[in-house]
């Protein structure tokens, strides 16, 4: 397994427990790991990564950027429907919250159109 690989599923792991600890505020998780120290381990993570890449744009696969958008969602809604209320404002109240998905289905679209064409040429 490659180390960036390694990599990113830390940098998924933290982004998903800073999402829990948002949601969640008042469990042993946030107890023992603030948003502060989370997202610290998160600008870290990032910033090995960017160095490790040596400065190298890589481009998000077409496969992974929608699977990060649905995953990144799909926990919202998950965190939600479990009883958490975001200290952040992400609800299914809030206008913010369908404003994000709609545009986020609009880009998903495109993405689908411009793989679609693609896959014509």
């Amino acid at each position: 397994m490659r180390l960036s690989t390694i990599f990113n599923f830390c940098i998924l792991v933290f982004f998903t427990l800073l999402f829990v600890n948002d949601f969640f505020p008042d469990t042993t998780l946030a107890a023992v790991l603030s948003k502060k120290i989370i997202l610290l381990i998160l600008i870290i993570l990032v910033i090995v990564q960017i160095t490790m890449d040596k400065g190298q744009y890589k481009k998000l696969s077409k496969k992974a950027y929608v699977s990060v958008t649905l995953y990144t969602v799909g926990l919202w809604i998950v965190l939600t429907l479990l009883g958490g209320k975001s200290q952040f404002g992400l609800s299914f109240d809030s206008p913010i919250f369908y404003i994000i998905v709609l545009l986020l289905g609009l880009d998903l679209l495109r993405i689908y159109r411009q793989s679609k064409l693609e896959q014509k040429q």
